[in-house]
């Protein structure tokens, strides 16, 4: 890294830490947004706020939303554009979903110099710093050689089955990809990410009065029960493979004997 490197990111350094109190006050607007995957409205609201966000920031000339009836929306940001609008690109990729069910926010807070609520972490407070990242640049005369597209899908945390599309098509014109996930423990820049799949596993039983003739029926959720003990004794830590057995449904009275039951298995793995 030369001087002027060096100086250019002082300076960036500098001009984020004079934004400290806006930079948080935006956070904060995002988790108070509750957004967990499938939530529409909560989706439009946290997209309308980036884009409030947005507007007030030069270099993007593009903003565009993209509706999944009944799921969220996307949103695709092009910046720096104009002066290279038919070169390669650099992707920044986030999301704004989150894991946490609505009314989880009760728990948001600041404590000891650090923020917590849900989906801060991953990826609320990503998504806010790569709008600033961009207002730095332009306020610091810093133009990017590429045009930039921030893409924020809102289906990430459940496989991205629709924001998939979007992520390819965007990578297929980039030099290079960015993604705004959170670091790994310690602190360190994750380089990789591992595979995902999601799986749903049905059984099918016979069902049965529980107290007159238990042993006519077989049981759908007793045997799921069994195969997800089995799911789970596959994880591997060592190898970086996870099975977890996450969603459970099955059955219609306590009385009865199960005739249908079915799993959703998140499965993580090293590539």
């Amino acid at each position: 890294m030369n001087h002027s490197d060096t100086a250019e990111l002082m300076a960036m350094h500098s001009l984020l830490a004079s934004r400290q109190d806006e930079i948080i006050g935006s956070i904060w607007k995002l988790v108070e947004a509750e957004s967990p995957s499938g939530d529409f409205e909560g989706s439009r609201a946290v997209v309308d706020l980036l884009i409030e966000t947005a507007r007030t920031i030069p270099p993007i000339s593009s903003v565009e939303r993209i509706v999944v009836p009944g799921y969220g929306e996307h949103l695709r940001l092009r910046a720096f554009d104009r002066q290279a609008s038919h070169a390669a690109t650099t992707l920044v990729i986030g999301h704004t979903d989150t894991v946490h069910p609505r009314g989880t926010l009760s728990t948001h807070q600041e404590r000891e110099g650090r923020l917590y609520g849900p989906g801060i972490f991953d990826m609320k407070a990503s998504c806010v710093l790569a709008l600033e990242a961009l207002r730095a640049l332009v306020t610091l005369n810093v133009i990017p050689k590429r045009p930039v597209v921030l893409l924020l899908t809102c289906d990430e945390e459940t496989g991205s089955e629709t924001g998939r599309q979007l992520v390819e098509e965007e990578a297929r014109r980039a030099a290079q990809a960015l993604v705004l996930e959170p670091p790994a423990v310690g602190g360190h820049v994750k380089t990789s990410r591992k595979g995902a799949g999601i799986w749903k596993v049905t059984a099918h039983g016979i069902a049965s009065h529980a107290g007159l003739n238990p042993e006519a029926g077989a049981s759908a959720i007793l045997e799921l029960a069994r195969q997800t003990e089995h799911f789970h004794s596959m994880s591997d830590p060592a190898s970086g493979t996870n099975f977890n057995v996450g969603v459970v449904r099955g059955g219609t009275r306590s009385n009865v004997v199960a005739a249908e039951a079915e799993i959703e298995i998140d499965v993580r793995f090293s590539c």
